[in-house]
């Protein structure tokens, strides 16, 4: 029986160590439906939402309308929240989800509609975004992805999202797993990086 080559040997030895270096928030592989320039993203990420209030120095929304009808129907507040890889809210800042989350319910108090464009600003995808809707209703659900620019143009998935334990009376942590098919903005230079030896795709 023939016996493995030392070139072999060694590509099985260093396996473990091209997956550690992969280890990432993101994920990209190619979509198999005959379009070559499709592929599907999924990322793990955490949203910090900093609350409103005048006690709240750190917040990052802002009422903009306080409504004076039951359950506050109609309460408006603008929003700057940021997503992180972990859920420290001071590591480094991947995401910004700018828009707004309106209470919609006439008779329920925690039906918050949400319109958020997701801007991309670490250097993978910097300037890129993703266009968000969906409703904050209980400690977990799912908003629609609707759209997207830059390499994520014309995306379409699903954020499924839960209220993460490490939140705390200043920091709603939602945890956040975004999945979403768009068309390559260059699809040349993103089949280079999917092939590169140091990056593993994970593909559904």
């Amino acid at each position: 029986m023939a016996s493995y080559s030392s070139s072999a040997l060694f590509i099985l030895f260093l396996l473990p160590t091209f997956s550690m270096a992969a280890s990432t928030y993101y994920d990209i592989c190619p979509v198999d439906c005959g379009c070559p320039d499709q592929n599907e993203v999924t990322m793990h990420l955490y949203l910090h939402q900093f609350v409103a209030g005048a006690n709240h120095p750190n917040r990052n929304e802002e009422f903009v309308i306080a409504s004076s009808y039951p359950n506050g129907f109609g309460t408006t507040l603008v929003d700057d929240w940021y997503l992180t890889a972990t859920t420290n809210p001071n590591d480094n800042i991947v995401a910004r989800a700018q828009g707004m989350h309106v209470q919609a319910g006439q008779s329920n108090a925690n039906m918050w509609y949400t319109s958020h464009n997701i801007v991309f600003q670490d250097d993978r995808f910097k300037g890129s975004t993703l266009q968000v809707m969906g409703i904050i209703a209980a400690s977990s659900g799912e908003w629609s992805v609707i759209g997207g620019t830059g390499e994520f143009s014309m995306a379409h998935g699903s954020i499924k999202f839960t209220t993460d334990p490490s939140s705390t009376s200043e920091d709603a942590v939602r945890e956040l797993n975004i999945r979403a098919i768009y068309t390559a903005d260059n699809p040349q230079a993103v089949s280079s990086f999917l092939f590169s030896p140091m990056f593993s795709t994970m593909c559904r």
